[in-house]
């Protein structure tokens, strides 16, 4: 016996249990990837969302400085100062920066939310000396496009030297400079955002943003933008390895199934698998065990019909034989003359009693024979069965008187309709009392009942003889089986009840022996036929 054993018990809990772990790898992929998106977010997002403290107003204006939360607009490393009109500092929330602003460099520092952007060109002149160009230029909000507006232009010195506009100093220091065109100062680009508190006094916030050197922006820009083809590889390598693994556990039930078909075909009778694994492979390997199971038995049932028919065989020529030989040796007797009169005249009786014999036994196997053959068919017609019994048991009464045998009949007065071949249903209770009548000695009680129901007709045909061997109860109804064995003293063809059996068969019946010593009222014998209406 082959073994193999499985845990899962369905072949849906195995594929909703592999689609479970296939979505949670893909879930935990997104979740990697989005936790590494995050950090690269963080590292490269350093800018506030928005260059204008929204929904802060009503704290700055109530003067609430400790509960502003401005690291959502500025950057997690972002940091902002309150400074009056006047130039002096009312607050910061970061200490580590611990200088201030004068109020010529918060002049200069660019309004936040303008959309202004600046432009620093530093040029070198034919005399050595250098001079600085300063480009300012504007977004449209709407369409994105930019324009320059206006232009600065410094020495070396950061004087002035000329202007497209007004600008308010002469000279101007590189720190006023940076601040001026937001540029970074110690890593930070500052805007300012003025506003007027609720007891009416001015006031200016200036936001620090950190900046990023644009190397290492640009390098995790393109580590970020992998992230999907990532991520896109890894779908593809789960969908591979769930799919190559599925493959593999509906691969393994099916190449046993065909090694144990294989090992079936090859004449291994005995092979039986056993599975335990998917519900639905559990039911193709149970219904192959229960064909290997059929399969054996059939070829065991065909082999004993080979065996049965070679026996019939042996005992056709051997019933046959018996009394050909008698009639052979009589007749060859007579007509050499070794016999006188009064013997010849015995020779002849005997041979034509075992020339009816041959004939009653030949006919017997002409039936047998044509009940077994597919074209046979009964003739029936809707007719009171208990009638047609009780004048059957009317004319067998005198042969069963004769013998020495009583009869006792149970049969209803009213009518029993059933369709039935009266030909082949005389033959049945023919059989079914012939054989009462040759096994069991004078003083034998018959007894021949009927009973009918809504569903059925019952027929019981019984004697109170001798009984029939337990050995041979099972194989009754086999064609040459008769009460004794002796092939030289037995009695009859053995071909009664096989006929009988046969004829309740084609009417959809069933004949049977009650099994038992004793069926009351001193029954030994009781045979049953069940017609279902």
């Amino acid at each position: 016996m082959k073994s193999y054993k499985k845990k899962e018990k369905s072949l849906y809990t195995l594929l909703i249990k592999n689609y479970v772990i296939f979505a949670a790898v893909l879930l935990l992929a997104v979740q990697i990837l989005g936790l590494l998106e995050e950090l690269m977010d963080q590292k490269i997002a350093r800018l506030p969302r928005i260059d204008h403290p929204v929904g802060e107003q009503e704290k700055l204006a109530d003067e609430d400085y400790g509960s502003l939360s401005m690291k959502a607009l500025l950057g997690t490393e972002g940091y902002f100062d309150i400074y009056t009109a006047a130039g002096e500092r009312l607050y910061t929330d970061y200490d580590a920066f611990g200088s201030s602003y004068t109020l010529k460099e918060i002049s200069l520092i660019p309004e936040c939310n303008t959309h202004v952007s600046y432009e620093t060109k530093n040029y070198e002149m034919e005399d050595g000396s250098r001079q600085i160009l300063v480009i300012e230029g504007k977004r449209e909000e709407t369409t994105g496009y930019q324009e320059n507006i206006a232009y600065y232009l410094f020495d070396g010195e950061l004087r002035l030297l000329e202007s497209s506009v007004s600008f308010p100093y002469k000279q101007i220091t590189e720190r006023e400079l940076r601040l001026f065109t937001a540029a970074t100062d110690n890593g930070y680009s500052t805007y300012k955002y003025s506003y007027r508190t609720g007891n009416g006094e001015d006031r200016i916030l200036l936001m620090h943003v950190k900046r990023m050197d644009r190397q290492r922006v640009k390098r995790l820009m393109v580590f970020k933008q992998i992230f999907i083809p990532v991520y896109v590889l890894i779908l593809i390598g789960a969908t591979l390895f769930f799919a190559l693994w599925m493959h593999r556990r509906v691969r393994e039930p099916l190449f046993i199934l065909k090694n144990g078909i294989q090992d079936f075909a090859d004449g291994k009778r005995d092979t039986v698998l056993s599975y335990q694994g998917p519900r639905e492979f559990e039911d193709i390997f149970s219904s192959f065990n229960r064909m290997a199971v059929q399969l054996k038995e059939s070829e065991s049932a065909k082999e004993y019909l080979i065996m049965e028919k070679q026996r019939m065989l042996a005992d056709i020529s051997h019933d046959l034989k018996t009394p050909i030989t008698v009639i052979q040796g009589y007749a060859k007797a007579v007509a050499d003359g070794l016999t006188d009169e009064e013997m010849q005249k015995q020779y002849l009786n005997t041979i034509v009693k075992k020339a009816e014999s041959l004939t009653d036994m030949i006919n017997t196997f002409h039936d047998y024979s044509k009940l077994e053959h597919p074209e046979f068919c009964l003739v029936r017609e809707t007719q009171d069965l208990a009638e047609y019994l009780r004048e059957y048991l009317a004319e067998k009464y005198d042969e069963i008187d004769l013998g020495g045998f009583n009869l006792e009949v149970e049969i209803p007065e009213e009518t029993v309709s059933y369709s039935f071949d009266r030909v082949q249903m005389k033959r049945v209770f023919d059989n079914i009392i012939s054989n009462s009548l040759r096994h069991n000695p004078p003083g034998t009680v018959i007894y021949v009942t009927l009973q009918q129901s809504d569903k059925a007709v019952r027929i019981e045909i019984g004697d109170s003889g001798v009984g029939i061997p337990l050995e041979l109860q099972d194989t009754l109804f086999d064609p040459f089986i008769v009460g004794d064995e002796s092939r030289n003293t037995r009695q009859g063809s053995g071909l009664g009840l096989a006929v009988a059996h046969k004829i309740i068969e084609l009417h959809g019946g069933a004949l049977f022996l009650e099994k038992g010593e004793q069926h009351g009222n001193g029954i030994s014998t009781l045979f049953v036929i069940r017609l279902l209406k």
